[in-house]
């Protein structure tokens, strides 16, 4: 097994940018990164894999959001432990952030 990196993530999907890739995470689309360091993510190489040919079968969306899950589910096998969405969280808590950021922006300006 390998992580693929954004760039070759990219290249293996046709998703043309990294929002494109994020937009289908928070869809329920594509799998949430896994975490490399401190500051770097990528994707196993199999769930990539897996997501491209459902894709190439022409599945439907909610078929991929399934898939998605048992990918997801799969992480944690042995575990005993069920799959935690943190990186999903730590993104809804960024945006947040980021959006009260341009709130006080603009009352400054203003």
């Amino acid at each position: 097994m390998s992580i693929l990196r954004m760039q070759s993530v990219k290249a293996e999907t046709g998703h043309s940018s990294h929002a494109s890739i994020y937009t289908a995470i928070h869809a329920g689309l594509f799998t949430m990164p896994v975490a490399i360091g401190q500051r770097s993510v990528g994707w196993p190489s199999e769930e990539v894999a897996a997501i491209n040919a459902a894709r190439i079968a022409g599945k439907s969306d909610a078929d991929i959001r399934a898939l998605v899950d048992r990918l997801h589910a799969a992480r944690c096998a042995g575990t005993g432990e069920d799959f935690k969405p943190t990186w999903l969280e730590r993104s809804a808590q960024v945006k947040k952030q980021a959006a009260k950021r341009v709130k006080r922006t603009e009352l400054a300006t203003a």
